[in-house]
């Protein structure tokens, strides 16, 4: 029988999962054709938890474990990692043909298990996927910490993206000095944006590498700069750029791009120069996982300099949580450092933010307002 439901009842209190899931592998760049999105009913009543032991054969019943919770999101994080995690073997773990595409989001428990450390009603963060209504391990979500805030600020600022800049920037490896030559690839991206202007409060001269003049505008404009990059100017190299507005060469580089624009740095690096590999987006769409990726002709150079070349992955580096979370909260509430969202509404529109955030289409962080979150504070940049 089914153990604490009444399953052969009908109710009202039927939800619809709307979930995007992996069809076919991408053959390079994401493809809106690589997915598609199926929908499920699930009965709030008719949630059963299910123990060693217990049984439940009703085709009507929707089943959890006691250490599972049932949550309705309302909003996801459009990330570069998803990408990488698409490919049949991958450092963050493989999606299966079929299941939900992956996404970190936020939303509120509907339903707990009784060994959860959640309850009803709690807002949490972690990886949702991307689909109306998660049911996922308690283990794997945290509460918010700012319950009453702006609720994307723990999708972005206050959360991966803010995290990830802070941890390059300083814990890393030896951070950003006054008037020092800071480059961050990806300027005008999430993280990027963020690292940028962590390294402008550390008082260095910053200059931001992105694609395009509507972006590099934003750099100087919005971000305050020191000098924008357009890798996308048909007329003068990325070298040639850096020539120019680094003319002292450069001291600390924190890169979410790789391939030809980590070369083209390493020629312009100072002795003691500092690395900083975050990511390498220009590579996720095929070669990560394949042996393939493109990697520094030129890396004799670090010892030349002296350089140090250092990377990361966040989930190994908790223990600087606490004081990152701290100083961005402090430089966030001061208007010091801030983070544009640009915002997709509907779960209808992820697969869609997904093919845009890797043709560069967006500044900042992409959001897809799921279940209609209000009081989003917004900059969009469509």
């Amino acid at each position: 029988m089914c153990p604490g439901s009444n399953v052969n009842v009908a109710t009202a209190n039927v939800l619809t999962n709307k979930k995007w899931v992996l069809s076919a592998r991408p053959s390079g760049a994401f493809s809106e054709n690589d997915t598609n999105m199926p929908t499920e009913e699930i009965d709030l009543e008719k949630v059963v938890e299910m123990t060693d032991g217990s049984t439940c054969t009703s085709s009507d019943a929707f089943h959890i474990s006691p250490d599972e919770v049932l949550v309705k999101v309302e909003a996801l994080s459009i990330d570069a990692f998803i990408r990488t995690m698409l490919d049949e073997e991958a450092f963050h773990g493989s999606v299966s043909i079929g299941d939900t595409m992956p996404a970190m989001g936020i939303g509120k428990v509907l339903k707990s298990g009784s060994q959860s450390k959640l309850r009803e009603g709690d807002t949490v963060i972690g990886m949702l996927g991307a689909q109306t209504i998660a049911k996922v391990k308690s283990s794997g979500l945290n509460k918010s910490m700012l319950p009453m805030a702006n609720p994307t600020l723990s999708l972005g600022l206050l959360g991966v993206t803010g995290l990830t800049a802070y941890v390059g920037t300083f814990s890393v490896t030896q951070g950003p000095k006054k008037g020092e030559t800071v480059v961050v690839s990806a300027a005008a991206g999430a993280t990027g944006s963020v690292a940028a202007q962590l390294a402008k409060i550390a008082g260095a001269r910053v200059v931001g590498i992105a694609g395009g003049t509507k972006k590099t505008k934003f750099l100087l404009e919005d971000l305050g700069l020191d000098a924008a990059i357009d890798y996308k100017d048909t007329s003068k190299s990325v070298r040639e750029q850096l020539s120019e507005t680094c003319p002292d060469g450069i001291d600390f580089f924190y890169d979410n791009v790789g391939g030809e624009i980590l070369d083209a740095v390493i020629e312009k690096i100072n002795m003691n120069a500092r690395i900083v590999i975050c990511g390498a987006v220009s590579q996720y769409s095929g070669n990560l996982n394949k042996g393939k990726v493109q990697g520094p002709s030129n890396y004799l150079k670090l010892a030349e300099k002296s350089a140090t070349m250092k990377g990361f992955a966040l989930m190994n580096e908790s223990s600087s949580f606490p004081a990152a979370i701290a100083w961005l909260l402090y430089y966030y509430n001061r208007g010091l450092v801030k983070l544009p969202e640009h915002v997709e509404n509907g779960i209808e529109k992820f697969a869609a933010a997904m093919v845009m955030m890797f043709n560069g289409g967006y500044i900042g962080r992409t959001i897809v307002d799921v279940a209609g979150v209000k009081n989003i504070d917004v900059k969009s940049s469509a």
